[in-house]
């Protein structure tokens, strides 16, 4: 699924850059893009990092 129209960066991909380390919407935009433009997808980017810090990160698999 796209989370950031702007660039066309997907969930996949913002996952992999929060696996990799990004612990800001700035390291995952620097790391993907995803946030770099306009911010629409901000509030899914933080849900994102606060799913991973709280260890619940989607394994790859079960991304639609």
């Amino acid at each position: 699924m796209f989370v950031c129209s702007c660039r066309a960066v997907t969930d996949r991909t913002v996952d992999a850059a929060i696996a990799s380390g990004a612990a800001s919407i700035e390291e995952i935009a620097t790391r993907c893009g995803a946030g770099g433009r306009c911010g629409g997808c901000w509030p899914e980017l933080e849900r994102l990092l606060e799913a991973h810090d709280a260890g619940q990160a989607r394994p790859q698999w079960a991304v639609a």
